[in-house]
C-alpha cells in the first residue's frame, strides 16, 4: 500500500506541475495578446487616425475651395466622400477612447458642475441624429439639485453615447430620459422604445469590444468600445452604470448613478 500511495502521489505532483506549466503558458499568451493589442492602439492612434484626418481635410479643401473649379456634378461624391472620412475618424476616436477610459489612462478635471446642464447639452447635440429618424425625445426631472464633482467635458461625451447608442437602435418611438435625486446621489436613465437586449448579449455590454450579435445590423458603424468608454468614466467619478431589458424588442433602459457634490 505504501508503493501505491507512493506512486499516487508521484502522479498527482506530475498533473500539479503540469497543470502549473499551462497555467503559465496561457498567461504568456494573454501578456502578448495583450500587449499586441496595446501596439493596435497605437499605431490606430499614430498612424490611421492620421490618414484619414488627411483625407478628410483634402475632401474639405475640394469643397469649399472655389479655386479648384469642382463641376457641380462631382459636387456629391465629394460630399459623400467627407462625411465617410469623418465617420472614419470618429470610429477610431471611440476605440481610442473606449480603450482609453477602461485601462484608466484618460485624464480628467474635476469641477462642481450641474448634471442637468451636461445632460441638456448632450441631448442638443443628438438632435440631427433624432431628426433623421423621426424620433422623439423629452427629459423628466424629479428634483432640482444635481450637483455634482466631475469633468462636463467626458460626462457629456458619455451621455451623449449613450443617447446615441438608443437612437441607433431604436427604430420606431423615441427615448425618455429621466434625472432623479435620491439619497446623496443622482440617477440619469435613458430609455428608449428600441430592438432591446437578450440575455446573451447583456454580459457583452460596457465590454471593450462587446457587441450584440445583431448590432451591425441596426448599427453599421458600431466599434463595441463606446459603452466600455461610458463606463470608464462613470467609475472615475466614484458612479456606476448599468442597462436593464425585458428582451428582444421590448426597449432597454440604460442607468447612469452618480454621487451628488
Amino acid at each position: 500500500s505504501l508503493v501505491i500511495g507512493g506512486t499516487l502521489l508521484m502522479r498527482n505532483v506530475i498533473k500539479e506541475v503540469a497543470l502549473r506549466e499551462k497555467m503559465q503558458i496561457l498567461a504568456e499568451d494573454l501578456e502578448k495578446a495583450s500587449l499586441g493589442q496595446s501596439n493596435l492602439i497605437h499605431i490606430m492612434n499614430h498612424q490611421v487616425k492620421g490618414y484619414l484626418s488627411k483625407g478628410r481635410n483634402i475632401f474639405a479643401e475640394l469643397r469649399d475651395e472655389k479655386d479648384y473649379g469642382l463641376p457641380d456634378s462631382a459636387k456629391p461624391m465629394v460630399e459623400e466622400g467627407l462625411n465617410s472620412l469623418t465617420e472614419g475618424v470618429g470610429f477610431v476616436q471611440n476605440v481610442l477612447r473606449g480603450s482609453s477610459a477602461e485601462s484608466g489612462k484618460l485624464q480628467f478635471t474635476m469641477k462642481p458642475m450641474n448634471l442637468k446642464t451636461v445632460v441638456e447639452l448632450a441631448m442638443s447635440e443628438s438632435q440631427d441624429a433624432l431628426k433623421s429618424k423621426g424620433l422623439t425625445m423629452s427629459l423628466v426631472q424629479n428634483g432640482d439639485d444635481f450637483n455634482i464633482l466631475g469633468d462636463d467635458i467626458q460626462l457629456r461625451e458619455s451621455v451623449k453615447n449613450m443617447i446615441s447608442n438608443s437612437i441607433n437602435y431604436t427604430e420606431h418611438g423615441g427615448l425618455v430620459i429621466h434625472l432623479e435625486k435620491k439619497t446623496k446621489k443622482v440617477l440619469l436613465s435613458i430609455k428608449d422604445t428600441g430592438m432591446g437586449i437578450t440575455s446573451e448579449d447583456m454580459p457583452k455590454l460596457f465590454t471593450k469590444g462587446g457587441r450584440g450579435k445583431d448590432s451591425l445590423r441596426y448599427n453599421v458603424n458600431s466599434t463595441g468600445y463606446g459603452l466600455a468608454f461610458v463606463k470608464g468614466v462613470v467609475e472615475a467619478h466614484k458612479g456606476r452604470v448599468w442597462a436593464e431589458s425585458a428582451g428582444t424588442n421590448k426597449g432597454s433602459t440604460f442607468y447612469i448613478e452618480l454621487p451628488l457634490a
